[in-house]
């Protein structure tokens, strides 16, 4: 996950959505999140993004990334997958 995150300019951002309104002059914020679940294939592409990049930086061997992708994909097709996605979501006044 670290390896992916390194790949997005700001992986990080959502953690300081408050502070970063606050400073901005907002008032009032409030912050949610929501979760996607996912359990079937629909994600493996993210996944084999995660394990490519991971792979990339050195983290694994090409030959690891293809066994844990192709694990995911295993565990998608026998209902065992879950991919947790938070979305964070703000909300402020001026």
């Amino acid at each position: 996950m670290h390896a992916r995150a390194d790949t997005i300019a700001h992986p990080r951002i959502a953690r300081a959505y408050r502070n970063l309104l606050l400073d901005a002059g907002f008032h009032h914020v409030e912050l949610e999140v929501h979760t996607a679940i996912f359990t079937d294939a629909t994600m493996q592409p993210l996944l084999a993004g995660h394990a490519e990049a991971a792979h990339q930086i050195g983290a694994v061997s090409a030959e690891q990334a293809e066994a844990w992708v192709s694990e995911q994909a295993r565990r998608a097709q026998n209902g065992r997958l879950m991919v947790a996605v938070p979305m964070f979501l703000a909300a402020a006044t001026r």
